[in-house]
């Protein structure tokens, strides 16, 4: 992979690629380190437990993400390959419209994809139980890794942490080495609090409409499995201060992680646009399509006249070796069979073609004007760039550091102390 893939991949806020670098390779590891040090000045015991917590709590939330629920959903789609349905065709395409729909797409397809038809047919035929399956690996890769991080791996970890408490209890020569922190220091109240962790808890699931769930995007997946994440934290928690700060952190982490990134790319984007007259809306990737960028000097750009879906998807299909296909298929917008004709399973997002259009005409006009497209397009690819990793920088900076210690503060105000609220000895 190239770096200005690499960056492509970074500036992409509605995949996981910016998670998962802020999340394991930055979030994770300054909150381990800050959590040692926001408790060891009054106590190096609690220190230790506190801080082997977030390490189990952060590494172990970050396992199930990256592994856990791509496992899950290889196997409900070798489940549903099994019961003779294909697990890759899309539901939406049972929404039908006058240009994409299984009846639209059976028709349009059955003599250049006959293999991709037969699937369509068979979903069509068995469309309940297509449509339950769909629903039960939803439900499998999303009620499972929520129990996993929300209920089973928090009570492990404090009933560990516990577990040693009470061990250290036993020890005539225990001291906590509480400094000026005013804590309660009554071990058996702690334990009691760990047995009577709530068993229930405010997230009733409604299954009504759950089929539209089936076909939600990776990252508005990861936001559902968060929101499960924060419930079944704030339920987990070991008392009521306890589940107050973990609110008030998962709240902010949801939104550091799922709002800010775009909002930070949009003021981005318009400030480079005002400063510097360079256009950033464009994915790296395509600033750096030698063929794109000839196109674009010869004023050669072949791009859909309308922007209808109807008018849009006949172009991608009639036009399979345009740019603009090509720049759509790099965008994963449309996807396309290896003979070369789009895949009838898979429903094409006609609102983001409809953006891509705009894009690349605003940047051609753009370039054209500079009077020197190869320019105009290297200073847009630098620009971009910047902004993405700016990007990634401000709102890693946001989550690893400012909101722990905004945590921190919320901590303090409320309790009076520095130490976790949930370890108490």
């Amino acid at each position: 992979m190239t770096l200005v893939n690499v960056i492509s991949a970074l500036g992409n806020n509605n995949s996981i690629y910016p998670l998962l670098v802020r999340d394991c390779g930055i979030e994770n590891v300054a909150k381990v380190a800050m959590t040692y040090n926001q408790n060891v000045k009054d106590s190096k015991f609690i220190a230790k437990q506190a801080t082997r917590e977030r390490i189990i709590d952060e590494y172990g939330t970050s396992a199930v993400w990256l592994g856990g629920i791509p496992a899950l959903s290889w196997v409900s789609d070798k489940a549903i390959k099994k019961s003779g349905l294909c697990p890759n065709v899309n539901i939406k395409l049972f929404k039908e419209s006058a240009a994409q729909g299984i009846n639209a797409n059976i028709e349009k397809f059955k003599n250049i994809a006959p293999e991709e038809v037969k699937s369509l047919i068979n979903i069509k035929n068995n469309k309940k139980a297509f449509q339950m399956a769909q629903v039960n690996k939803f439900l499998a890769t999303t009620l499972i890794p929520i129990g996993l991080m929300g209920y089973i791996l928090p009570k492990m970890n404090f009933r560990y942490t516990a577990k040693i408490i009470e061990q250290a209890k036993q020890d005539k020569n225990f001291t906590p080495n509480f400094g000026q922190a005013k804590i309660e220091t009554n071990i058996l109240k702690l334990m009691e609090q760990v047995k009577k962790e709530k068993k229930n808890n405010s997230n009733n699931i409604s299954f009504k409409g759950i089929e539209s769930l089936a076909n939600l995007s990776t990252l508005q997946k990861m936001m559902i499995l968060d929101g499960g994440l924060t419930v079944g934290r704030v339920a987990t928690a070991r008392n009521k201060d306890e589940k107050a700060e973990m609110a008030f952190k998962m709240a902010g982490m949801c939104y550091l992680n799922y709002v800010a990134p775009k909002s930070i790319d949009k003021f981005l984007n318009k400030v480079t646009k005002k400063t510097f007259g360079i256009n950033t809306e464009l994915d790296p990737k395509f600033l750096n399509d030698k063929q794109f960028l000839a196109d674009v000097k010869s004023s050669n750009l072949n791009l859909p006249k309308g922007t209808s879906e109807k008018e849009l998807i006949n172009f991608v299909d009639t036009n399979s070796n345009s740019i603009f296909t090509k720049l759509a298929q790099k965008a994963n917008i449309v996807t396309f069979l290896k003979s070369g004709v789009r895949d009838p399973r898979e429903y094409v997002e006609t609102e983001k073609l409809k953006e891509l259009k705009s894009a690349i005409e605003e940047f051609s006009k753009d370039a054209i004007k500079s009077g020197n497209v190869e320019k105009f397009a290297k200073k847009a690819l630098y620009a971009k760039s910047f902004n993405i990793l700016a990007n990634v920088g401000i709102s890693s900076a946001l989550l690893a550091v400012a909101l722990p210690k905004m945590q921190f503060i919320f901590r303090k105000a409320l309790t009076g102390s520095d130490l976790e609220p949930g370890i108490k000895v």
